[in-house]
């Protein structure tokens, strides 16, 4: 719950206090992202997850805010989640979040870049050891954008629901994603 809280606020707090700055004359219009991503689930912390996978899609505005900085308003359509514990219990729904990317390269928007990204979820079915419908992904990862639009990143994934249930036994995955920027 703390890395999930942390998250959220670094990226409250940038979208506050850059919004005067995204409307800079000569700014970076912004682009789009279609991403799909997925992974398998860990073994950390005693919760063995190893056997599940995620599978997510996400649509993304991603407005450059300084010569490194970029914040992205996420849409997440497609949440999937494969326990291998429950049979063919299938955890599916959709979220919306934030994301923060520092891109090494001054002024490009492309390249390597670290990212960290927080989303909040509804979905239908329930992850096993978790009491609510209602949970937050949060990830860090590193990625490289390609000048012809392509992106990669290899993600490390959170996902509980943040203390709003006594059961919350927590999801911990590592996620490759492939995506396309217009």
């Amino acid at each position: 719950m703390k890395i999930n809280l942390l998250v959220s606020l670094l990226l409250l707090a940038s979208l506050f206090f850059t919004t005067s700055l995204c409307a800079a004359e000569g700014a970076h219009p912004g682009k789009f992202n279609i991403e799909l991503s997925g992974g398998p689930g860990l073994e950390l912390g005693g919760t063995d997850r190893s056997g599940d996978f995620l599978l997510k899609s996400t649509l993304e505005f991603e407005k450059p805010f300084s010569s490194h900085f970029s914040l992205g308003l996420r849409l997440l359509p497609l949440f999937l989640y494969e326990q291998k514990s429950k049979g063919d219990d299938t955890v599916w729904g959709g979220g919306l979040g934030l994301g923060l990317r520092f891109y090494f390269e001054r002024d490009s928007y492309r390249g390597v870049y670290l990212e960290a990204n927080t989303h909040a979820l509804a979905h239908k079915g329930r992850i096993e050891g978790n009491g609510s419908n209602l949970n937050f992904l949060s990830a860090f990862g590193v990625g490289y954008g390609f000048q012809n639009g392509l992106h990669t990143v290899l993600r490390y994934e959170h996902l509980s629901n943040g203390g709003l249930d006594s059961h919350n036994r927590g999801v911990d995955v590592l996620t490759l994603g492939l995506g396309f920027t217009f």
